[in-house]
């Protein structure tokens, strides 16, 4: 017999729940097994993350081991590409105005030595929410010369001329969109390049997203 006290199944909702374990429930309906005490850590770590709390902040705070507080995020960052990637499949005849954007660190900014470092971005605007594309890197075949042999005042300008861009008006949410992106990354120190698409996805979340639909999406994901 359930006791009041008895949660609900967090896969199927259901009632009909037994004990496996002081510790864990199985599911008489669905058949799952789930630990409520790991239950309490993994909304614990969303929150975290959804207050754009970082891995060591987050295990200090919940004194949980710093690992498997980084696969945590690493597990929603994953579930977040998707989830968008599924979203963007019924939306990609929407999209009304579009905007390329070259994404450097803040420390990085106005130094033409980190000019080549630059991750283009295309930008994307539907029903008030953004979808981004990584460019191709455009700089590839000039790395490996030496800064002498190039003219970066050059490339910058040439860049700027010529990217894609249409919108109704300078003030679009895809303008708004690279502003949050900026303030967004400035909370992490460095970001390798093959991991950036990860921190992309996931300010492009938070930024489609109030923190209620987020907390209400990640659950989903993150059980």
């Amino acid at each position: 017999m359930n006791s009041l006290n008895t949660p609900l199944c967090i896969y199927c909702s259901s009632k009909k729940l037994y004990h496996v374990s002081p510790t864990q429930y199985r599911c008489a309906l669905c058949k799952r097994t789930f630990s409520i005490k790991k239950q309490a850590q993994n909304n614990a770590i969303l929150e975290a993350f959804i207050a754009n709390e970082s891995v060591h902040a987050c295990s200090q705070a919940l004194q949980i081991n710093y690992l498997t507080v980084k696969k945590a995020y690493q597990k929603i960052r994953l579930g977040i590409l998707d989830f968008i990637e599924q979203s963007y499949t019924h939306q990609k005849n929407a999209f009304s105005q579009y905007d390329e954007y070259y994404f450097l660190p803040h420390t990085k900014k106005g130094n033409l030595d980190y000019f080549f470092d630059s991750i283009g971005i295309l930008g994307m605007a539907y029903e008030h929410k953004i979808y981004t594309l990584l460019l191709p890197d455009q700089f590839s075949h000039l790395k490996h010369l030496s800064k002498d042999l190039i003219d970066m005042h050059y490339y910058a300008h040439y860049l700027h001329n010529h990217k894609m861009a249409h919108f109704e008006s300078f003030n679009t949410i895809i303008h708004q969109f690279w502003r949050f992106l900026e303030n967004f990354m400035r909370h992490f120190k460095g970001v390798q390049k093959e991991n950036f698409i990860y921190y992309l996805k996931e300010a492009e979340f938070k930024f489609n997203y109030e923190k209620d639909e987020q907390r209400t999406i990640l659950k989903t994901l993150f059980t």
